[in-house]
């Protein structure tokens, strides 16, 4: 049977815990007052914590006075914010500019490099102008959306050639694919780089076997794992890289993928064809592995002959010069349809085959309407359909609630007439099949005033029994048209550019088409059947140009890629939006806002410095209540530090040598007050003497102004390596740390004493209860009498 303990003695009836605790409580009183020693110490570290982050807040404050510019601060204004914003730089300079925004961003021109004698006479030309504004075969893939969105990370590498020659590859600008494959190719190397099924290609041209085909990473970056090329090192003359994950939607590496041409059914087997040049030199072209349009190219450059394969001029094929110089023929065949599907079979006495469109697939059955026509978009209106049997169906846009592409294609499906839709086969737009045989002609028209249909590029009577909708615009061209009317003729279409007619510097004329959209989504292509205009694109990819007239001076025509503009002359950054037909009246005037700002905000945490030091240091008397930092040196000799530098005169200073001349004084109750008036007319009588006292520099350019004073006082209370502040809080830990095991050993000690005691009363119940036991028998013994 088990022992009965309780708290209360069973014998005496003794409150044995609560006396013991009593006990404890008297014997535990010097860790007790280790334990609010403890607090303190910990109270003390959180605000030597907060007194550091201030005075480094202080000392930010400061570093931000620390720029040149602050104190030469210009504010640049636009006449015609609509057009052009404009802001200013560190070198702005204080004038006047007038500004023309002559173009917008990414206007594509394009001109005819046939020239003609006059502009209104009969051009004696038969065929067709097709204008595009999609199906552009070299797009290139940006680097910083490959492997799931993390890019390539920016670095050299090391290339080594079979021959043993090595060439170190900076790609640290590199911004596509196609900038890292002309690194490489440019490296100087015999190493040729091209793509093969989303893998970086490494073609050793040396023909030898001294080492090794390698690449290296130089430097702590992954450039190379980033591009598949980590760890390459191979007796092999070709070698394929890993395999690099690209962004959603994307195909392949380099250029269009060979799967998305010819409308997105592709270009069927690709073997091999021969390309003889006008020399007579010759070569078999295996295209058997080609997966992009981009290694098509590269397999033709890399075949040795005296010719350049590029993308044509229209972006949507390929274009090639023989630059042989030969007398004969230039000549593309093969012995299958290989030749024939990439668009360039055939012979000329020219130097240049310029190849067929390849039709690259624009519109799937995902593409948003909204996203047609440049990213104009179809409009919201509704069409009629009417068959060959007179049934007529409505589509509306809004009210159907129709967006994408497959929306509308199984809207028209689904409506009760005889007709299909689907996407036809260039892949560029829809068609529209009659399927009822009757004996009138598949019709659609727009309703009301809406362009749906027109925009589709599906409007009108159908001569067969379909009507093909395209993103392209086409326009016919007869014998009896002049560069005049061709122009007119463009222009009314209007769709996607206008066209003009130029004068050339020998009399004579040209057809220029430029695109009316500015961007990149404004680019178009152009390409002719039966025409020989000879259209060559003259720019392409400026996405905006502007000229500044300063006064005084003669007129700057600038250009930019993306419409931003960084004029290093005026100092002034500019922002086209749109082409103004007037000049723009462009001002920029001393600006000392900016640098009374970052002033006050240097007075501001310079004020909660001094905030913080009263909250850590009071003393209520009537309470008898201190902070846990009164009296503390670290506390008394930042607000002496800080005291004295604010007030004094810095020696060797230049005009301006406190900061009281700027209108920044101590007041009473010691905080940094700011006269705003004094120091913005400071500013505007003499900018660069203000500067002086903050940035003074001496011969080794460290600073020893007030900036430079400011930092250094902050350094030596809050430096990392043997700040004050840092010191003191390593002392308190010190402190803490030894107190605590202090308590540590007293708590061992009381736990030990607490149980002595415990054991020592239940003894005492124990002997008290025998005693009473042993009492009880002595009472019960009797006398024993002589009677018997």
């Amino acid at each position: 049977m088990g022992r009965i303990q309780s708290s209360i003695g069973l014998v005496t009836g003794t409150d044995i815990v609560g006396t013991v605790d009593q006990l404890m409580a008297i014997s535990a009183q010097p860790r007790d007052r280790l334990l609010s020693k403890a607090a303190e110490i910990q109270g003390q570290q959180q605000q030597i914590a907060s007194l550091t982050a201030t005075v480094i807040g202080v000392q930010l404050a400061g570093d931000s006075l620390g720029s040149a510019s602050l104190f030469r601060s210009k504010k640049a204004t636009s006449s015609n914010t609509d057009a052009l914003s404009v802001s200013t730089n560190d070198n702005a300079i204080a004038g006047e500019h007038t500004v023309r925004t002559l173009q917008t961003a990414a206007t594509h021109n394009i001109q005819s490099a046939q020239r003609y004698e006059a502009q209104d006479e009969a051009l004696g030309l038969t065929g067709s102008l097709t204008i595009q504004p999609s199906g552009f075969v070299d797009d290139k893939v940006l680097l910083s959306t490959l492997n799931d969105g993390l890019g390539v990370q920016a670095g050299k590498i090391r290339l080594t050639d079979r021959s043993g020659a090595t060439a170190e590859v900076d790609l640290s600008s590199a911004r596509t694919i196609d900038d890292v494959l002309d690194a490489i190719n440019d490296s100087g190397v015999d190493i040729q780089a091209t793509t093969s099924n989303g893998k970086i290609r490494l073609i050793d041209q040396t023909g030898k076997t001294d080492s090794n085909l390698r690449v290296e990473q130089l430097g702590n970056a992954e450039t190379a794992a980033d591009l598949g090329l980590w760890g390459i090192d191979e007796a092999s003359s070709t070698v394929d890289g890993k395999e690099i994950d690209l962004p959603e939607g994307t195909t392949s590496l380099q250029g269009a993928s060979l799967t998305q041409l010819g409308g997105g059914s592709g270009l069927g087997t690709l073997t091999d064809f021969d390309i003889e040049l006008a020399d007579g030199t010759s070569a078999n072209i295996d295209v058997s592995s080609a997966g992009s349009l981009g290694e098509v190219i590269d397999a033709i450059n890399g075949s040795g002959l005296e010719l350049i394969a590029r993308i044509n001029d229209a972006g949507n094929g390929i274009r090639l010069r023989d630059v042989s110089g030969g007398a004969g023929s230039f000549t593309v065949s093969s012995s299958d349809e290989t030749a024939a599907n990439l668009g360039i079979d055939g012979t000329t006495d020219d130097s240049i085959i310029v190849g067929a469109d390849l039709n690259l697939q624009t519109v799937s059955l995902d593409t948003q309407l909204s996203d047609l026509n440049q990213g104009r978009g179809v409009g919201t209106g509704s069409f009629t359909i009417t068959d060959s049997d007179g049934d007529t169906g409505a589509i509306n846009i809004s009210v159907d609630e129709i967006e994408t592409v497959g929306d509308l294609i199984d809207k028209i499906n689904g409506l009760s007439i005889n007709v299909t839709a689907s996407i036809n086969e260039a892949g560029d737009g829809i068609v529209i099949t009659d399927n009822a045989a009757g004996t009138g002609a598949l019709k659609i028209s727009d309703t009301g005033t809406g362009e749906v249909a027109s925009n589709l590029g599906i409007e009108g009577t159908a001569e067969s029994d379909t009507l093909v909708g395209s993103e392209a615009t086409t326009i016919e061209i007869t014998a009896d048209d002049t560069l005049d009317s061709i122009v007119d003729k463009i222009n009314e279409s209007g769709r996607y550019a206008d066209a003009s007619v130029i004068a050339n510097d020998d009399g004579t004329y040209s057809l220029q088409i430029r695109a009316n959209k500015g961007g990149e989504t404004g680019r178009i292509g152009v390409n002719t059947s039966g025409l020989e205009l000879n259209l060559r694109t003259a720019s392409q990819g400026r996405d905006a140009v502007i000229s500044i007239a300063t006064e005084g001076g003669t007129t700057r025509f600038l250009n930019s890629s993306d419409g931003v503009f960084e004029d290093s002359i005026t100092g002034l950054d500019f922002t086209v939006k749109e082409v103004s037909t007037n000049p723009i009246q462009v001002s920029v005037a001393d600006d000392p806002g900016a640098a009374v700002t970052a002033i006050k905000r240097f007075a501001e945490q310079y004020n909660k410095l001094v905030d913080l030091i009263d909250e850590v240091t009071f003393y209520d008397a009537d309470n008898q209540e201190v902070g846990l930092l009164f009296g503390s040196t670290e506390t008394l000799r930042i607000q002496n530090g800080y005291s004295r530098l604010l007030t004094s005169s810095v020696s060797g200073a230049g005009d301006i040598k406190s900061l009281a001349q700027l209108g920044i004084r101590l007041d009473e109750t010691g905080k940094l007050a700011v006269d705003e008036t004094k120091l913005t007319d400071a500013l505007n009588e003499d900018a660069d003497a203000v500067n002086e006292f903050f940035n003074r520099t001496n011969d080794e350019d460290e600073n020893i102004g007030m900036v430079g004073m400011l930092s250094d006082l902050a350094d030596r209370y809050a430096g990392s390596d043997s700040g004050m502040l840092i010191n003191k809080t390593q002392t308190l830990n010190t402190q803490l740390e030894r107190n605590n095991e202090r308590v540590d050993s007293m708590n061992t000690r009381l736990e030990s004493q607490r149980e002595q005691l415990l054991k020592n009363y239940y003894a005492m119940e124990e002997a008290i209860a025998k005693i009473q036991s042993n009492s009880s028998y002595a009472s019960g013994i009797s006398y024993i009498g002589n009677d018997y």
